[in-house]
């Protein structure tokens, strides 16, 4: 009987509904989200992701010169300068063929994930690339002179 009862419990609490959380609407707010994968060298490896209201948040996980998490706004300058790049759409499909020892940079914009090695980008997408990489530059370089 009591295993039982301690059966209902739990099927109880794992059917209840489920709510919308802090982290999924964070999600929702994610405008880009960019990565750099690691390789057999010494790549370096982090997460950036850049949301709708211009604030950024950034993640160095290794090789890198700012490991750790760090949150920052972007300039109204260059968050406009951003989203005017992404006003054009690719409207492409990139080939993804994975390498042996290449990093590899995952691309989310506009619920459209794009895996791509930087050398073989297409133009759109290698200037959105360096303007990504522009802002973690920044990132490292702000807060390496802070430390």
């Amino acid at each position: 009987m009591k295993y039982l009862v301690m059966l209902l419990a739990l099927l109880n609490f794992s059917c209840s509904s489920t709510k919308k959380t802090p982290l999924t609407s964070a999600e929702d707010d994610i405008l880009i989200y960019y990565s750099k994968s690691p390789c057999n060298g010494k790549c370096p490896v982090y997460d950036l992701w850049i949301f709708k209201d211009g604030s950024i948040a950034y993640s160095g996980i290794n090789n890198v010169s700012v490991k750790g998490k760090i949150n920052k706004k972007l300039s109204k300058e260059e968050f406009e300068s951003l989203k005017a790049t992404l006003t054009k759409d690719p409207k492409e499909n990139i080939t993804f063929k994975r390498k042996r020892d290449k990093s590899i940079t995952t691309l989310n914009i506009n619920n459209k994930e794009y895996k791509y090695y930087t050398t073989s980008a297409s133009n759109y997408i290698k200037v959105l690339d360096s303007k990504l990489k522009d802002i973690v530059s920044k990132i490292m370089q702000n807060t390496a002179s802070t430390i």
